[in-house]
């Protein structure tokens, strides 16, 4: 099978939000993440899968792309209103810090006033609100 497409390096993002039980966010979420800054559907850019856990009212939404099109959190900010970042991984530079030693390091569950937190991009969160990315080429 030949692919005019054999250089294109992909990245995989895993968005974590901190929403289950709404449905329609989650997938507005997800549909943001397609969407390239003009707001047509980017052709390099596919959700893989959204897993929702309702007892943690936490989400999960697995992205893949070309490497190119790392600026992802920066549209997502664009088209979801409110968002927070917190970068982690490959995304996290210089440091590529873990998602466990970040979370850490900001005290994400011991602390009792989110507002206080300076995010990577984005607003400070709500008290149980958040967007966490992590890139990782592939």
């Amino acid at each position: 099978m030949s692919s005019s497409r054999l250089g294109l390096r992909l990245a995989a993002c895993l968005l974590n939000i901190s929403e289950a039980r709404r449905k329609y966010i989650v997938e507005n979420v997800a549909k943001a993440a397609l969407l390239e800054r003009n707001g047509q559907k980017h052709p390099n850019v596919s959700v893989l899968n959204i897993f929702s856990d309702h007892e943690y009212n936490r989400s999960v939404i697995t992205i893949a792309g070309s490497v190119d099109e790392l600026g992802l959190a920066e549209n997502l900010l664009l088209r979801v209103p409110g968002c927070s970042v917190f970068l982690f991984g490959e995304a996290d530079l210089p440091e590529k810090r873990p998602l466990v030693q970040r979370r850490k390091q900001l005290g994400w569950f011991t602390r009792r006033d989110f507002s206080a937190l300076e995010p990577d991009l984005g607003v400070a969160p709500a008290r149980k609100c958040g967007l966490t990315a992590c890139f990782r080429a592939l």
